[in-house]
This record gives structure tokens, sequence and C-alpha cells, in this order.
């Protein structure tokens, strides 16, 4: 039995998660978006730089915007857009969609909501955890956060 999921993270999560060999992705690919003419350049914002860490959000949000100019400056200066995204960072938007058999999300959930995984990863493995537990409380009740 395998259960599949869709997720919408930014990429340096999405490097996380492909770690998982037992299970199969599909991934939104950055080599085929043209964010040029899609609008906006979409980017996550890390759960941990928020109104309290002021200073670190306006730091990131200065490296976002950065990101976005130099990357729509490519595109008009002729570069394509696998070429251009060279200059976009982790916390870019992408889509995964994550199969795998019960035995591996299991896995996948000791090891990704533990107090030691990612904030980001916690911030989205922890509500899913809580739906697989919903749906299949034999399998997942087990799994403390």
């Amino acid at each position: 039995v395998s259960a599949t999921v869709e997720v919408i993270v930014d990429r340096g999560i999405s490097h996380e998660s492909v770690r998982h060999r037992m299970a199969s992705y599909t991934q939104e690919s950055t080599r085929y978006c043209d964010y040029n003419k899609e609008g906006d350049v979409v980017f996550i914002q890390p759960c941990f730089w928020d109104e309290t860490n002021a200073d670190q959000m306006a730091v990131w949000l200065s490296a976002m915007q950065t990101a976005e100019i130099a990357y729509k400056k490519l595109i008009s200066m002729g570069a394509t857009p696998q070429e251009a995204r060279s200059v976009l960072p982790n916390s870019l938007k992408t889509e995964v969609i994550m199969t795998a058999n019960l035995r591996e999300w299991r896995h996948f959930f000791k090891l990704r909501t533990a107090k030691a995984a990612h904030p980001q990863m916690r911030e989205v493995t922890i509500p899913l955890l809580a739906r697989f537990k919903t749906i299949i409380p034999v399998i997942f009740d087990d799994i403390v956060v």
C-alpha cells in the first residue's frame, strides 16, 4: 500500500525530502518555468524569520528582491529560463508530489518531525503526520511529535 501527497515548499526543503530513496517524486522544474512570463517569482518565507527577527527578515527580503531583479534582468538580456535560474535561491517555491509505501512514510515522519529536523521541514511534516494519523491511525498513532 502506498500513499501520495502534494506539498508546496521551498527548494531547500524539497532537497531534503528527495533524500528519502524509497519514495518517488515529481517536482516542478525551474528549468522550464519562465517566471518572467508567469509574473513575480514566488519565494517561501522561512518560518524562523518573522516580525520578531526584523533585522534578519529585512536581509532575507532584500536578498529575494535582488535575486528576482537579477533573474528578470538576465531574461531581458536573452538568457533562457534554465540559464537565469542559477541566481534563484533555495527559498524559491516549488511543488512536490511524493509517493511512498507506509513503511517509508513512517520512516520519513520519524526523521522529519523530530526536534532536530529543519524548522521548515517540521512546519510541513507535523500537519501532514496529523493528517495521516486521521486517515490511518493504526499505522501512525505511535509516532509522537
